[in-house]
């Protein structure tokens, strides 16, 4: 093994190290809260942290719950949408038999003016605008 191999792997040893509290780590930061705290504050103190490591550990459950819902519901609105697609694709490929044979209804053009009788006239003299128009008067001012 090389120096610098050995010096990696040192590094990344106590990396791994740093990252675990041992049972000494343990033992100093309790003596140091007795030392900060002293003995009557320190069950107070004791019991404030694990109640704060408590509603940690419950509000980031909650939070990792809701997002995962989240991405749940995304994943699901993409396999449907995804399904969708592939269900239009499939129609579109395999035509039904009346729109082989050329009938279909979407394709008719509709016609330009309603069938008689269908929709009633709406013109002047039906809807009462006649009644509305005064009678014209001549240039000279009076009635003719």
């Amino acid at each position: 093994m090389t120096p610098s191999e050995a010096s990696a792997y040192h590094a990344s040893k106590e990396r791994k190290d740093a990252n675990v509290f041992s049972f000494t780590h343990l033992a100093i930061v309790f003596v140091i809260a007795l030392l900060v705290f002293g003995p009557e504050k320190l069950p107070e103190v004791a019991k404030l942290v694990g109640k704060a490591l408590g509603d940690f550990r419950r509000a980031s459950t909650d939070f990792r719950q809701v997002i995962e819902k989240e991405f749940a519901e995304i994943e699901r609105q993409t396999r449907e949408k995804e399904e969708q697609a592939r269900r239009l694709a499939l129609e579109a490929s395999n035509p039904t038999p009346a729109q082989a044979e050329g009938a279909s209804p979407a394709s008719e053009p509709l016609p330009a003016t309603p069938p008689a009788g269908s929709v009633p006239s709406t013109t002047a003299h039906d809807s009462g605008a006649a009644a509305l128009q005064t009678p014209a008067t001549p240039a000279d001012g009076h009635p003719a």
